[in-house]
């Protein structure tokens, strides 16, 4: 049974087309941040955006000034525990007939004022794969688990090291977040993820480990993967809300987008009180990329792009407020 209050969604900023994908986290200070490709594809520049009311009004969007000479596929958006904010894209790159991709971060100690001279990731043997969409686990002060799509490491800022993590299984370009004990669970649909794609192997529909990665149990309940995946969200109450695509059956796209909870640290899930956040009755279009932020102890934020052309505004990126007690 699918739970249906739906709140209005909140236009963030209009976009163009392309890989839009935003991004979102909230700050130590109760700021929302949104960042995004207004015309994705190799846009120049990332866009940020700010609310300082809960996602209810928004400013105008500006350029991270720190990017240059880059094609932006865009990343993520992580709040650290000491409060900088973690900024992740990738770069498009070319060597004369080989594509790949050159993942990069930028810091604010800020919330988002001002950000550091972009870094690249210590990586020798990039793929055009070589990309993340999730935002990254934080493993200690100076250490972050990063699920590029083509492999997933810890990466070891104090030393400039990506170090193997847990068992060394690539779990994909998915979420994965830990919970107040340690308990990690990963969005991978297969045990070890092909890359770019393959036929399915072991498919394990969710993971979950209470040894720091070195092993994994399958959940065997989450559903379809989808091209735009979905996302993992930790809350502060230490209930974990999977946010999900919902596909048209016999019919490419998105209709839907639907959260469930786990309150027992990932091993049960409430799919059968799933609470549908949003529906526009017709297709979202362009891969909506739905991320979820906890903007306060009482209120969700699910952001989302749609490339509708009919839609009031034209295409853009939008965010709806959902009370969290809505979720039961």
């Amino acid at each position: 049974m699918v739970t249906n209050s739906i709140g209005e969604p909140i236009r963030i900023a209009d976009v163009i087309g392309g890989h839009v994908h935003p991004a979102a986290c909230v700050t130590h200070s109760g700021t929302t941040l949104v960042a995004y490709n207004k015309e994705g594809g190799g846009g120049r520049e990332l866009l940020l955006s700010h609310s300082t009311d809960g996602g209810m009004t928004w400013s105008r969007s500006v350029p991270i000034p720190v990017i240059r000479d880059c094609s932006i596929y865009p990343g993520s958006l992580t709040t650290l525990s000491d409060g900088r904010i973690l900024l992740n894209w990738s770069c498009y790159r070319e060597t004369g007939e080989t594509l790949w991709r050159e993942p990069q971060f930028s810091l604010s100690h800020d919330e988002g004022e001002t950000w550091s001279k972009p870094q690249s990731y210590p990586i020798a043997d990039h793929t055009n794969y070589t990309c993340m969409r999730h935002a990254v686990v934080e493993w200690s002060t100076a250490q972050w688990v990063c699920p590029f799509y083509d492999r997933t490491v810890l990466y070891d800022q104090g030393t400039n090291q990506i170090l193997p993590f847990g068992d060394g299984r690539n779990h994909g370009m998915v979420p994965i977040v830990r919970t107040g004990d340690g308990t990690l669970i990963s969005g991978a649909p297969q045990a070890n993820a092909p890359v770019p794609v393959g036929v399915p192997g072991d498919m394990v529909r969710g993971l979950r480990s209470t040894d720091g990665g070195a092993t994994w149990q399958a959940l065997g309940v989450f559903p379809h993967f989808g091209v735009a995946g979905y996302d993992l969200t930790v809350l502060t109450n230490n209930w974990i809300i999977l946010t999900y695509i919902v596909y048209g059956v016999g019919h490419d796209g998105e209709y839907s987008y639907e959260l469930a909870v786990s309150r027992d640290n990932g091993v049960t899930w409430g799919f059968d009180a799933a609470f549908e956040v949003h529906n526009p009755g017709r297709r979202i279009m362009g891969r909506g990329w739905p991320r979820l932020v906890q903007i306060d102890d009482g209120t969700l934020g699910t952001v989302f792009y749609d490339l509708e052309q009919e839609q009031p505004g034209g295409p853009g990126v939008f965010v709806v407020r959902t009370p969290l007690a809505k979720l039961g």
